[in-house]
């Protein structure tokens, strides 16, 4: 996690808030000529300077942490199989990629998922990995919109062991617990 005062991060955490040089010069009263110089190295600001900058980006940081959302958490590169695929594929996927959840497509359709603990599960009545995932797989996982709230997002891991996000009836993103795991970590590290 950044400290808030190592200013040689200053503009990677100013654009992960996404505030622009402007937007934060005007938050903490200072001028945005000040703020690009101070992300580019070329000044060594006053004290005042500097707490006024840092208090601007601790507010914007509590502000946008209350308003998490779904897809700002969420892993963009969903990682799918068809549900024709064989079995080894699927399980060659979660070994390559270090995931342990996959969900399961037709066509383009959300159809079904596939999970570790569903081979696991289902470990007796597998003939070979070259069954078809269809015949091993699961529900499909909940898909949600993008804007979500974290609550929704906590409230359906509890259930199930990933959540997809959409858009205009796409797939737009995954998030699971791991990802949900990081959110937490970051808030226990600003205490």
């Amino acid at each position: 996690m950044e400290k808030l005062w190592d200013l040689d991060s200053l503009a990677k955490l100013r654009k992960r808030l996404g505030l622009t040089q402007r937007e934060l010069a005007r938050m903490s009263g200072v001028s945005q000529s000040l703020i690009s110089k101070i992300e580019r190295g070329r000044i060594n600001p006053s004290y005042e300077a500097v707490k006024r900058i840092l208090q601007a980006l601790e507010i914007a940081r509590a502000e946008k942490g209350a308003k998490l959302l779904a897809k700002d958490i969420c892993t963009r590169e969903v990682i799918r199989v068809e549900a024709s695929d064989p079995l080894s594929k699927a399980i060659a996927l979660m070994k390559r990629h270090g995931i342990s959840q996959l969900p399961v497509l037709r066509n383009g359709s959300l159809i079904g998922s596939i999970s570790e603990s569903t081979i696991m599960r289902k470990l007796e009545k597998i003939r070979s990995s070259e069954v078809p995932v269809e015949e091993v797989m699961d529900e499909a996982f909940p898909m949600i919109p993008e804007e979500a709230s974290l609550n929704l997002v906590r409230q359906l891991l509890q259930e199930y062991p990933a959540v997809l996000l959409q858009k205009d009836g796409r797939i737009t993103g995954i998030v699971t617990k791991a990802d949900l795991f990081k959110v937490l970590e970051s808030r226990v590290e600003e205490l």
